[in-house]
């Protein structure tokens, strides 16, 4: 008896002696369990308790629980939207939205659906319906009225997820590869694996459902994953095709191309012609090229040879004169551009204030850029580039010294940028401009005495990046003497609240600011154009004067050198019948705009005039003599003068 009981004793003690797994959290059947007690913040996961923020309450025979507890347990999250004012619940595969005092609720972005009750806040905790979530998120619940509890049971297995580097790949050409997404809720190993149809390369179009499936530690395996992988036919490349209307032309004939290139999904990303001139001035054969690419990067190419007789149709001068569209440029020899006689004109200055402030041009310091004060009719020109490592924004700030209310009606008004190419932003501002003075939209600003205003928030509102370049015109009108002021800060500041802070920034470098008066100049032709090759000079600070002015932050005067801000309209009555009007930088490059008889022409459609051996095409008259009117202002970032170029063209065979 006595050897029997020390046998069992030593057994009990080994088995004491051996380590028993332990799982605190989940159950060997991968069944969650989560007890909830009526009136009680407690309850109980897997045998371990925790307390809720708030007890399980039960109103009108609906139970509600804290969400944000009961999400810890189920590992989910919420998150809040305060555009639509609901909560969404999320586990990583269901998405419950809801919205306090609303009955109503929706699973995976799917048609709403009426609940049991409407979550409610208490206590500062969101309270949400049993029933809603168990049913959303797939649980069972059992009641236990008799213990007052409520019993929650879920299957807790693995997640299998993952995403395809691309669901329309090519047979036989796309490398396709899947990312692994797959988790366990509870933090579990994921320890094996099983896949349908990851292909690398697919050799055959279809259809493919790709699924995935994990098993976690405990040995289970987790639902299937799929994804919907369509496989398209292998990517033919596109076929390089042209023709022109004859295969012989003269020197100085223009030349129609037709493109005739296909690609069998239509999706053609790039046509580089070479040697693809409008004509050819020199006799003998040449070979045109058509290389085009479609979107799959994949390339084809045609050429054709024609023959050039030795035979002139048009010399270089009056080919480009007939076949140069409108906004587009063509070579001219610069240096006979200063033979060509020169139309003189009278300038009538107009009444306008223009406040130019583009000195310092480069951003270096937050600040007052400009200042002064000024009512009626006034013109801004901004143009700055930002030179801080940080991003700014610019304001102009109106303050109102009066004792009633001002009014500021803001006009017509232009900005380019903020990029980094000077000449597209000076291109868009002056163009933008324009068309905005042909179909202008007023707005106002009314400044309470005492009080300062952003006048134009739309031009504040961009954050100008290092690097960038940014400039507007902008026409407003006043009632009462202003306070103006052209203000950097930092993105992040408050400009209103900043601005006490701030001081006034000296001109330092050769760029102008300044108020200017009489800043609109009209000028009429009244002679005959275009009967003989002519031109006009415009912003060259000798022919063109300069604008004077006054730098009101010193009372220093000075000259708007290149009258940029002021507006030009030209009127020439009398131009012949086959007259081209084309515009000639002279100090360098330019990019602006010109409004030729209300129709706005960006110089050029796609690029800019690079030197003073090219001309942008503005205008041709046609069988009859016409009146033009071009209006235009000096583009910021381009190089001055310009020269306008009257020029007979011959009639067209």
């Amino acid at each position: 008896m006595k050897r029997s009981f020390m046998q069992l004793f030593v057994v009990v003690m080994l088995l004491c002696s051996i380590p028993i797994p332990a799982i605190a959290e989940g159950s060997a059947n991968g069944l969650e369990t989560l007890t909830l007690i009526q009136n009680s913040k407690k309850m109980i996961h897997n045998g371990s308790t925790i307390m809720a923020t708030q007890p399980l309450t039960a109103i009108k025979g609906v139970s509600y629980v804290a969400a944000k507890s009961l999400m810890k347990e189920i590992y989910g999250v919420i998150s809040y939207d305060s555009k639509s004012k609901k909560y969404t619940l999320s586990n990583g595969l269901t998405n419950l939205s809801i919205k306090v005092g609303s009955t109503v609720y929706s699973v995976n972005g799917g048609s709403e659906v009426k609940g049991v009750g409407a979550p409610y806040v208490l206590k500062g905790s969101l309270m949400i319906p049993l029933k809603t979530v168990s049913v959303s998120f797939g649980m069972t619940l059992m009641s236990i009225p008799k213990e007052k509890k409520v019993v929650m049971t879920w299957e807790s297995k693995p997640v299998a997820k993952f995403t395809v580097s691309n669901v329309n790949p090519y047979a036989q050409q796309t490398e396709v590869s899947y990312t692994d997404l797959s988790y366990h809720p509870r933090g579990l190993a994921i320890v094996d694996e099983r896949w349908e149809f990851n292909e690398t390369i697919f050799e055959q179009a279809g259809t493919y459902e790709v699924s995935h499936w994990v098993m976690d530690e405990t040995g289970f395996w987790s639902d299937a994953y799929t994804v919907i992988v369509t496989v398209k036919p292998p990517n033919q490349p596109p076929v390089a095709m042209f023709a022109t209307d004859k295969d012989t032309y003269k020197m100085g004939e223009f030349i129609q191309y037709t493109d005739q290139s296909t690609d069998d999904e239509n999706r053609i990303v790039s046509r580089i012609w070479s040697n693809g001139a409008k004509g050819f001035f020199e006799p003998g054969p040449q070979t045109i090229t058509l290389k085009v690419t479609d979107a799959n990067g994949a390339v084809n190419e045609y050429s054709k040879t024609i023959t050039i007789e030795n035979e002139t149709k048009y010399s270089k001068e009056e080919f480009y004169l007939v076949y140069t569209d409108v906004g587009e440029k063509f070579p001219i020899s610069g240096p006979d551009v200063l033979n060509l006689p020169i139309m003189s004109y009278d300038i009538n200055p107009q009444p306008q204030t223009l406040i130019r402030s583009n000195s310092p041009e480069t951003i270096v310091d937050e600040g007052i850029y400009y200042e002064d004060h000024v009512t009626g009719n006034v013109r801004f020109l901004l143009h700055n580039r930002n030179g801080r490592s940080t991003a700014v924004k610019i304001y102009i700030v109106a303050t109102n010294n009066n004792n009633g209310i001002a009014n500021v009606r803001i006009g017509p008004l232009g900005a380019g940028g903020p990029n980094s190419c000077v000449s597209c932003v000076g291109r868009a501002a002056t163009g933008r401009y324009l068309e905005s003075r042909l179909n202008p939209s007023y707005s106002n600003v009314q400044i309470p005495a005492g009080q300062s205003r952003i006048l134009i928030s739309d031009y504040s509102n961009k954050v100008v990046k290092p690097g960038d370049i940014y400039s507007m015109f902008a026409d407003v009108t006043m009632d009462k003497q202003l306070k103006v002021q052209v203000v950097v800060v930092s993105a992040a500041r408050d400009v209103l609240s900043y601005l006490p802070n701030l001081s006034i920034l000296p001109s330092h470098d050769r760029h102008i600011r300044g108020t200017f008066e009489d800043a609109n100049r009209v000028m009429f032709v009244n002679q005959t154009i275009g009967d003989v090759k002519s031109r006009m000079i415009l912003a060259d600070n000798v022919v063109d004067t300069r604008l004077p002015g006054v730098d009101k932050t010193t009372n220093t005067p000075v000259l708007n050198s290149g009258n940029y801000g002021t507006l030009y309209t030209i009127r020439i009555n009398n131009v012949q019948p086959h007259t081209a009007i084309v515009v000639n930088p002279r100090g360098g490059h330019y990019a602006g705009a010109f409004s030729i008889n209300n129709r706005v022409i960006y110089m050029t459609n796609t690029g800019i005039l690079s030197n003073p051996n090219e001309v942008g095409m503005l205008y041709k008259t046609g069988d009859s003599v016409e009146s033009v009117t071009i209006m235009f202002t000096p583009a910021s970032g381009s190089m001055l003068p310009i020269n306008l170029l009257f020029m007979p063209m011959p009639l067209e065979s």
